[in-house]
């Protein structure tokens, strides 16, 4: 085999770990960092693919061809792990205008200069085809080459910086995690560093494609295994799973991004909380919601005070729901209890009511007559109308009267 091949497998296997990196990535991308690293990882590929091609052309025109279309990768890999670091580090919200226009302003304008270069030679001033046995092309860099790769170590440098800062800050279970996010990093700018000021073994060969292997396996082997792009949700989650309250974040499709502990027990699904609020998606409610509802939860009913407020991303656009659940089921009871006293009550006043005013009595045999025409006698009428029983006996009077020898 020859080394021109050797070489190219060597490079496909780095751009395919990269890919597979990228693809595992993908579904993690709303962890933080994830969104840059997923166009990391995918520079990185095209990066080494593009050394993978160049070796099979036989033509300077074709391997220049080639390298132009490698400077997007190149450009895009320092900045987007800037962003990655800048966002596992919880500096994010500091990269104002000025700093993105700092950050990505060579690397922007590097693409036109690479593909205007036949114009100013200002990134290659000469390209010559392999004259011994090495198959690698011989690139004579000119001034503003040695300006992007200034800035690219400059911002790897900084992001560095900012994820040692951030072991610092963060707890000891994480730390391993956010160091070998380092170690991700380095290793493939070093690998570049020893190509473009010829360092090692074989002039001319692009120690990326080799490092970005190893960097690979970690890389996934940390997102995996170690949950690296999960930090900050499991951290969240933990938080949330503390709260009594049922807690479930909703994003604008209405969909269910995060539930914690007490939501699931009481048995608050989207498919629940919308049959209680009466839409058939949860992506139909208003963006603001308070009322009480009921919610069968097991074998029982739970009353739940609920409470649907909009959340907003950084830039003020609707982004999704938060919804908070407070199980007010004893308090219902209680409030029910009151409730049933009070009607009671009303209802014991009532007949307390009805017995004001005259009362049409007979006068021979006492009995009293009612709304109705009918006579009832005393004790029947009394213990009709108010919450009484009454007993007999005879009064000093009438004892005397009736009964002279007791």
């Amino acid at each position: 085999m020859s080394l021109s091949i050797l070489f190219s497998l060597v490079y496909g296997v780095a751009a395919v770990v990269a890919l597979v990196a990228a693809a595992v990535v993908w579904p993690r991308r709303t962890g933080p960092g994830g969104t840059p690293l997923v166009p990391m990882l995918l520079a990185t590929a095209l990066w080494a693919l593009c050394d993978a091609i160049e070796l099979q052309l036989t033509t300077v025109e074709g391997r220049m061809l080639v390298g132009q279309v490698q400077y997007i990768g190149i450009v895009l890999t320092a900045p987007s792990f800037l962003h990655v670091a800048m966002a596992l580090s919880g500096r994010s919200a500091r990269l104002g205008t000025w700093r993105l226009l700092a950050v990505w302003g060579v690397p922007i304008l590097s693409l036109g200069i690479v593909w205007t270069n036949a114009w100013h030679h200002w990134i290659w001033t000469d390209v010559r085809m392999p004259a011994g046995d090495l198959p690698f092309t011989t690139f004579d860099h000119g001034w503003w080459f040695w300006v992007l790769v200034s800035q690219n170590y400059l911002l790897m440098i900084v992001a560095t910086i900012l994820l040692v800062g951030a072991i610092r800050r963060v707890g000891r279970p994480f730390r391993a995690s956010i160091s070998t996010v380092i170690v991700v990093a380095v290793l493939p700018w070093c690998g570049n560093a020893a190509y473009n000021f010829r360092v090692g073994p074989w002039p001319g060969v692009d120690w990326l494609a080799l490092s970005l292997v190893i960097s690979g396996i970690l890389l996934v082997w940390l997102v995996l295994r170690e949950g690296l792009l999960d930090l900050l949700p499991h951290a969240h989650g933990a938080l949330l799973d503390t709260m009594q309250d049922g807690v479930i974040v909703l994003d604008h499709r209405g969909k269910v991004m995060i539930a914690n502990d007490a939501s699931r027990a009481l048995s608050l699904t989207d498919v629940a909380l919308a049959s209680a609020l009466g839409v058939s998606s949860l992506s139909e409610l208003p963006e603001r919601v308070r009322e009480e509802m009921q919610i069968k939860a097991g074998d029982t009913q739970r009353w739940l005070d609920v409470r649907i407020d909009p959340v907003q991303d950084r830039w003020g656009t609707f982004a999704g729901r938060l919804v908070v659940a407070r199980d007010v089921t004893p308090q219902k009871a209680l409030e029910d209890e009151h409730e049933r006293l009070i009607a009671e009550l009303q209802d014991a006043l009532r007949k307390v009511l009805q017995l004001e005013g005259l009362l049409p009595i007979c006068a021979s045999c006492r009995k009293i007559r009612d709304d109705t025409g009918y006579w009832a006698d005393v004790e029947e009428y009394f213990g009709y109308r108010a919450p009484v029983e009454l007993t007999h006996g005879i009064c000093p009077d009438c004892q005397t009267k009736l009964y002279p020898p007791m």
